[in-house]
């Protein structure tokens, strides 16, 4: 039995004491250990490791660890621009730009994410809404209990930015990482207790603050290239759908008063949206479907929930203990709603009994609507419903792979001056798969398209040319 099972065992324990009874009392020093055990160094020298320690044989907890882990290094002040958050430098983790532009040429890292204009700022100019207002999967706008949209930014590192060589192998190099964050407008009182920024929303001089609601992590190992899937929540955001708990002072962000019940009315239309070109709307009413992403018939449900929420409760003390002016305590108000990866990482991720840790994961202010994941259907809405992992042996990398859709966006920036290579004959598109990645190599890389010139004998592939 690991250490971490034994904390497990002992922590169950106690548990069964409390609910059959005052029978003892634990002197101090014959206090259970966390279920799953946190460092206060993850926060003070953040060193994340590379890997699931444990490789294939890996408890829970050591996902759960290594998500947390890459967090306070993702979030900690950055050596080079101490004003700079980790995530926040653009030669580590340039921003997505808009659909057709190279996010990899570092003349495009303005910070685009808030302002979006079509000539530059003039007197005549009509501002035009952030181009990342909606969620994936539909673009559904939410608002919060102001009445403000939600804005969102899209990081990746810069090892995606190779094209080719990405395309030319079958999954995507370890370490590479994806980042998504989500920003309501704040006022100076909220300052304290949010991870905040200052931007230009609204068009008009002056900047507004923005305070991170979420924060999405993947990160791909060698051991696990399906990507670990990791989503973080500030705390006020939204109550749980059952049994919520206390409205914080000053009320849910996301959720008014008279929602945040249990079988709240009919007229709150539940964690409804749709898509919006409004700066400004009626407030959303939202809720968290999932307890730490889990139901309670999914695998080792009990333990997954066991171990987030034993190192939330351990992290929130080590942050909470901090000084008020110390980079790192914003941090005690987020939490962790859960991670989620493959047990068997040769077989595909379509098998949802394959899955493992928050098996029904989302995040509130990121995906609203997508939180009742049904495994019955067809289509599974949780990260691998969107993000599709085809198994070892097959490509993930090409593009409709479908496992990374930064990448894909990340390629067709760069496809600046296409242009068609011949291959010799290809008979499908699975061969096409195969050629063409080589094919176009030293060309850019391959766009996805190919098409046959002369049947059973010449078909030509579409490179980036550059």
């Amino acid at each position: 039995m690991n250490a971490t099972r034994t904390f497990r065992v002992a922590w169950l324990l106690v548990l069964m004491l409390a609910c059959t009874g005052p029978l003892l009392v634990a002197s101090p020093a014959q206090a259970a250990s966390p279920v799953c055990s946190a460092s206060q160094d993850w926060i003070t020298n953040p060193n994340p490791p590379s890997e699931i320690p444990e490789g294939s044989n890996a408890d829970f907890c050591d996902f759960y660890q290594f998500a947390w882990q890459w967090f306070f290094q993702l979030v900690s002040p950055s050596a080079s621009d101490p004003s700079l958050r980790n995530f926040q430098v653009n030669t580590n983790y340039p921003i997505l730009q808009a659909t057709g532009t190279n996010s990899c040429d570092p003349s495009q890292q303005a910070e685009v994410m808030f302002v979006r204009r079509v000539e530059p700022a003039a007197a005549n100019t009509p501002f035009q809404i952030p181009d990342r207002t909606g969620q994936a999967g539909g673009g559904d706008t939410i608002f919060d209990q102001n009445g403000n949209v939600v804005f969102y930014e899209i990081r990746f590192s810069q090892s995606l930015c190779n094209v080719p060589q990405i395309q030319s192998a079958l999954n995507y190099p370890s370490g590479t990482t994806e980042l998504k964050s989500a920003w309501r407008i704040i006022t100076d009182a909220d300052k304290p207790n949010y991870f905040w920024i200052e931007a230009n929303v609204d068009g008009v001089p002056g900047n507004e603050l923005l305070g991170m609601v979420g924060f999405h992590m993947a990160i791909a190992t060698a051991l696990h290239p399906e990507f670990i899937w990791a989503t973080f929540e500030h705390r006020s955001n939204v109550p749980e759908c059952s049994n919520p708990a206390t409205a914080p002072t000053g009320g849910w962000s996301f959720t008014s008063a008279t929602c945040a019940v249990d079988n709240p009315p009919a007229s709150c239309n539940m964690n409804q949206a749709q898509p919006s070109s409004s700066l400004t709307g009626t407030p959303s009413e939202i809720c968290r479907v999932y307890h730490d992403g889990t139901d309670v018939s999914d695998h080792e449900a009990s333990d997954n929930i066991a171990d987030i929420d034993s190192l939330n409760t351990q992290i929130q003390g080590f942050l909470s203990a901090l000084s008020s002016d110390n980079p790192m305590a914003v941090w005690q108000n987020y939490m962790n709603v859960g991670a989620i990866w493959q047990n068997d990482v040769t077989q595909p991720s379509s098998n949802f009994s394959n899955q493992r840790g928050s098996m029904r994961l989302a995040n509130t202010v990121m995906e609203t609507t997508y939180q009742n994941v049904d495994p019955s259907q067809s289509f599974i809405s949780n990260c691998f419903g969107c993000h599709n992992f085809n198994g070892s042996g097959n490509s993930n990398t090409i593009p409709w792979a479908k496992l990374s859709h930064i990448f894909d966006d990340v390629m067709q920036g760069q496809c600046t001056t296409p242009q068609d290579v011949q291959a010799g004959p290809i008979w499908n598109n699975g061969q096409a798969a195969q050629t063409c990645p080589q094919v176009c190599s030293n060309k850019g890389g391959w766009n996805g398209n190919w098409k046959t010139t002369e049947p059973g004998a010449m078909s030509v592939c579409g490179c980036c040319g550059g």
